[in-house]
This record gives C-alpha cells, sequence and structure tokens, in this order.
C-alpha cells in the first residue's frame, strides 16, 4: 500500500479572508488523501472554528515563531511544508528532508520566498513576471468555488438587517482594506443614492467604516460572517471595485449564485473575465460607477447563468496535489 504523504500548512494570519478561505478549503481535500496538519496563531479564532476537526492543529504564540514551528515539523515530519503568506514563509529554513511551497496570495518579495522550492500563482501577470526571477518552480493553478449550503430564510435575514424586502440589495464580500477598493462603493453608492435600494458591504475591519456611513439608512455594514452563502442569497446585484486582486473568490462565488454583476478588471481576473457578461468599470471613472449602480437598481433584474467549470474545486485542488508530486520528484 503506498504511503501517504505527509503535508504539513503554516499560515499565522490572525483574522480570515481569501487567503485563510483558501487553507481550509485545501484543507478540507487534502484530509482525505494524505496526513494533514496546520500550524496557525493562537489568536486567530476564525480558523479554530472553521478548520476539519480531522486536521491536527499547532497553535504558537507570537513569541519565538521560528523556534516553535521548527520544533514541530522536527515532530511531524513532513513530506512537504506548504505555506500561505509572507510572514510564515519567511520563517522556513531549506531542508533535504522536505520541499517547501508557498501559494503566492499577495505580492511576490524575493526576501521572503527565496527557501521555497515551488510558487503557485493564480494570475498570468504573476506567473509571467515571477518566472523570470524566482529559481525554483512556479505553477499556475485557477482558485475554486466552493461554498457552503444556504442556511437561513434570505427574508428572515432581511428583517433582521432592516432591510426592506422589496428593496434590492447591492452586496460585496471582502475585506475593509483600500485594496478591496470599498470607499469607492460607498462614494459612489452614496452619490448616485437610488431608491429602494440598499448597499450592503461584508468584511473583517468594518468598524473602520463605520463614519463614513452615518445617516444613511440604506448602507449596511457588517463584519466577519459564518456562511456567505446567506449573504449572496440575499444579494440583486454583486459589485465588486478592486484596486488589485490576485485572484477574487467573492466575484466567482457571486457567478455560482447567478448574480448580475458590476466589476473592475485587475491582474487577478483580467485572464478570464472577459469571458463573462459583466458590466466592467473603470475605478478612475466614479461617474460611470454611479450611473451603473443607478441603472441596475432602475431595471428589473435576472439570474444569469455563467461558465464555472474552470473553478471546478476538486480538479483544482486535485492540481495542487499534482504539484506536490513533481516537485517530490525532482
Amino acid at each position: 500500500m503506498k504511503k501517504k504523504l505527509n503535508i504539513i500548512h503554516i499560515i499565522i494570519s490572525k483574522k480570515y479572508s481569501g487567503s485563510e478561505k483558501y487553507v481550509c478549503d485545501l484543507l478540507k481535500y487534502q484530509n482525505k488523501v494524505f496526513n494533514t496538519s496546520i500550524i496557525i496563531s493562537e489568536k486567530n479564532l476564525y480558523f479554530k472554528k472553521i478548520l476539519p476537526k480531522k486536521v491536527t492543529k499547532y497553535l504558537i504564540s507570537d513569541y519565538f515563531k521560528k523556534f516553535q514551528i521548527n520544533k514541530i515539523i522536527k515532530k511531524f515530519k513532513p513530506d512537504i511544508i506548504h505555506t500561505h503568506l509572507g510572514d510564515a514563509t519567511r520563517l522556513i529554513n531549506k531542508s533535504k528532508k522536505y520541499k517547501i511551497v508557498s501559494t503566492l496570495h499577495m505580492n511576490y518579495k524575493h526576501r521572503y520566498y527565496k527557501s521555497c522550492d515551488a510558487l503557485i500563482v493564480s494570475n498570468k501577470t504573476q506567473f509571467s513576471e515571477i518566472s523570470k526571477i524566482f529559481k525554483g518552480k512556479v505553477f499556475y493553478s485557477y482558485l475554486w468555488i466552493y461554498l457552503n449550503k444556504i442556511t437561513k430564510n434570505k427574508n428572515v435575514i432581511k428583517k433582521k438587517l432592516n432591510i426592506p424586502l422589496k428593496s434590492k440589495v447591492i452586496g460585496s464580500i471582502g475585506r475593509f482594506h483600500p485594496q478591496k477598493g470599498f470607499d469607492i462603493i460607498l462614494n459612489c453608492f452614496k452619490k448616485a443614492n437610488p431608491k429602494n435600494t440598499t448597499l450592503l458591504l461584508i468584511g473583517n475591519d468594518h468598524n473602520e467604516y463605520a463614519h463614513k456611513i452615518n445617516g444613511y439608512e440604506n448602507i449596511i455594514l457588517l463584519g466577519h460572517v459564518d456562511n456567505v452563502s446567506n449573504y449572496y442569497n440575499i444579494f440583486d446585484i454583486a459589485i465588486f471595485a478592486s484596486r488589485w486582486e490576485t485572484f477574487g473568490f467573492s466575484l466567482i462565488e457571486s457567478m455560482k449564485f447567478k448574480l448580475p454583476i458590476i466589476s473592475s478588471t485587475h491582474i487577478g481576473n483580467k485572464d478570464w473575465i472577459k469571458n463573462y457578461n459583466i458590466s466592467h468599470i473603470n475605478l478612475n471613472d466614479e461617474k460611470d460607477i454611479e450611473k451603473k449602480i443607478i441603472s441596475f437598481s432602475k431595471k428589473k433584474l435576472n439570474k444569469k447563468k455563467y461558465n464555472l467549470k474552470v473553478f471546478d474545486y476538486e480538479k483544482n485542488c486535485q492540481k495542487i496535489s499534482n504539484i506536490y508530486n513533481k516537485i517530490l520528484k525532482d
């Protein structure tokens, strides 16, 4: 019988967004085929709730992180160490005992990734640029759609949020970070001031934007929610104004819910967004964004069917397993 590979993931962030979702989704798949474990920060309360129970979890403190991580590695004896985000990656030493793979969730910084044997990127721009300077192998892989089932009635959620049942909901899910362009969405929505329409923005650090919506009853900001499917289900329109992304989970998840979409184009989605019937926006043209918000709020909206085969969960997770096998053969 073939021995199962020992895979250890390392991510020591303290919040939950796309990078952390990627790790959780991947572990749910890999837990069936590998011996899996993960090293996380003891301060990341989200991971404790969301990670599969069968995955071995190692919690570390903020002090002497490198010492703690290397002690765990020595105990677990991994074949592959899969790191996520530069803070974790820079703490791992190169070794003949294992291979280091890192998924590039953010920009490439050589000093963080110089010990890696391979990098996984999710857009062609990064693949092209990094292949010229990184000495190891670079692999290109799409992300996937993996969503929980709807668990709450949409009208119950609307009532709880004080959204009129007949009000259209324009929504977006992400972090309240300048990268995501929530400031642009807020400014344009306030100027457009569409009738019978509510703007719902969801993600970590929403309190930092609370002062921006004083006096606006039709704008709602929410923090982290455990099941995004319940909220995609109340959206009538999805809007994304990211200035930069490596990919963008929320956009393809909105497609899964067949939503009409307003979106910017950036290096993370320009490879494939042109293949889909969505309304494109230029972040430098806020007047046009305002017009699109007004137009969508007035028109009768129908669900849209998108071809999402390239974002298949199992196929893209299996591709990462294939990457492990390729680098172990080298």
